[in-house]
C-alpha cells in the first residue's frame, strides 16, 4: 500500500507541480496562443486575455498572497468592462495585415522575442537565492505598524515607487481622456447598439448593491494595513460599483452625474499623497517616512493608527478617479459628439 500510495503521489506531482496547477497552466497557455491566433477577431482575443489574468489569479491564491489576488481580479473585471464598451465602437474584426512577408518578419520578431525573454528568466531562476523578504516579514509591525505585509511595503517601505506609479495612473487616464475627445466613431465603422433602455432588473439590482458596494470599500480601506486590503484594492471596488452604475443606467445616469468632474479625484489623491510624505519633513525624517500609535478611545481600547493609512487615502482616490475619467471618455460617444 506504501508503494502505491508513493506510486500515486510521483503521478500526481512532479517537482512539487501538482496535477491541478499544471491543468491551468496549461489552460493559460492555451489561450495566450488563443489571443496570438484569434488576434483579429477583437471580442474573442479580449475574451482570451481575461482567461489568462484570472490564471494569474489562481496562481496568486496558490501561492497564498490573496491581496495580489484580490488586486489581479478587480484589475480584470474594471479593464474588461472598460474595453468591452471600448469595443462597441470598433469595428468587430481588425483590418487583415498586407502581405505574408510582412506576417513572416512580425513574426519572427515575436519568435526572437519570446526567446530572449525565456532565456532571461531562466539566467534569473539559476541565479543563487537571496531574498530580502525575511527582512519586510519582521520589520512590517515593529517598523510599519502593521500585519499586512503586503500594504506596509506599499505604502510605507516603498512609498515613494507607489507615488510613482499612482502618478502614471492619473497621467494614463487624462492622456485617455485627451485622446477619445478629438475621436468620432464613423457610421459605418462599429457596430450597431442595441436601442432603448438597459433591463429594468438590471437597473434595480444596480441601484440596491451600491450601498454595499460603498460599504465594501470602506471596509477593505480601514482594514487594509492589517487584513487583505488597502486603498488601490477598496478604489477598484469602489470603481467597479460605479461602472455596474453606468452599465445599468447608461447615458441618463452619466446626466445626473455630469456635474462630477473625476479628474479633480486624480488631483486630490496625487495631493493627499505627496502631503502625506511632505508632512514627515516637518518631524525631520526623510520624505513619506511614515509613523503610527495607539491612541486610546473610551469603551474601545487601543485603535491602531499609521499615518500612511492618509498615503494609502491618496491612492484610492486615484484609482476612483483614474477609472472613471476613461469610462466617461468613452460614454461620451452615445451623443455622438462632446465630452460628457
Amino acid at each position: 500500500r506504501a508503494g502505491a500510495a508513493s506510486a500515486g503521489s510521483t503521478a500526481l506531482h512532479f517537482d512539487g507541480l501538482t496535477a491541478p496547477a499544471a491543468a491551468v497552466g496549461a489552460i493559460s497557455l492555451a489561450c495566450t496562443l488563443g489571443v496570438a491566433v484569434a488576434h483579429r477577431r477583437r471580442l474573442v482575443a479580449l475574451l482570451l486575455l481575461g482567461a489568462v489574468g484570472l490564471v494569474v489569479c489562481l496562481a496568486f491564491v496558490h501561492l497564498s498572497a490573496p491581496d495580489l489576488a484580490l488586486t489581479q481580479l478587480l484589475v480584470e473585471m474594471a479593464s474588461m468592462v472598460l474595453m468591452m464598451l471600448a469595443l462597441a465602437w470598433l469595428p468587430a474584426d481588425s483590418p487583415a495585415e498586407p502581405g505574408r512577408w510582412r506576417q513572416g518578419r512580425d513574426a519572427l520578431i515575436a519568435l526572437g522575442a519570446g526567446l530572449g525573454s525565456a532565456a532571461l528568466v531562466w539566467q534569473v531562476l539559476e541565479r543563487p537565492f537571496d531574498s530580502i523578504s525575511g527582512y519586510f516579514l519582521e520589520q512590517a509591525l515593529p517598523l510599519g505598524g502593521g500585519t499586512n505585509v503586503v500594504n506596509v511595503i506599499i505604502v510605507d517601505f516603498r512609498a515613494f515607487d507607489t507615488l510613482g506609479e499612482i502618478t502614471v495612473l492619473a497621467v494614463a487616464a487624462l492622456v485617455v481622456q485627451a485622446l477619445l475627445a478629438g475621436f468620432t466613431p464613423r457610421a459605418a465603422g462599429h457596430r450597431a447598439l442595441p436601442a432603448g433602455e438597459p433591463p429594468l432588473m438590471l437597473q434595480l439590482v444596480a441601484r440596491g448593491v451600491l450601498p454595499f458596494v460603498i460599504l465594501v470599500s470602506l471596509f477593505l480601506y480601514w482594514r487594509g494595513h492589517n487584513q487583505p486590503g488597502g486603498g488601490f484594492i477598496a478604489g477598484l471596488v469602489l470603481a467597479l460599483g460605479l461602472l455596474l452604475q453606468y452599465v445599468a443606467g447608461g447615458l441618463a445616469w452619466v446626466d445626473r452625474h455630469a456635474a462630477l468632474d473625476y479628474r479633480a479625484g486624480l488631483g486630490i489623491g496625487l495631493l493627499v499623497a505627496a502631503v502625506t510624505g511632505l508632512a514627515s519633513a516637518w518631524f525631520g525624517a526623510p520624505f513619506l517616512t511614515s509613523t503610527y500609535d495607539y491612541p486610546w478611545l473610551p469603551g474601545v481600547g487601543g485603535v491602531p493608527m499609521a499615518s500612511a493609512a492618509a498615503f494609502d487615502l491618496g491612492v484610492y482616490a486615484v484609482v476612483v478617479g483614474a477609472t472613471m475619467v476613461m469610462l466617461l471618455g468613452i460614454a461620451r460617444f452615445g451623443r455622438g459628439a462632446g465630452p460628457p
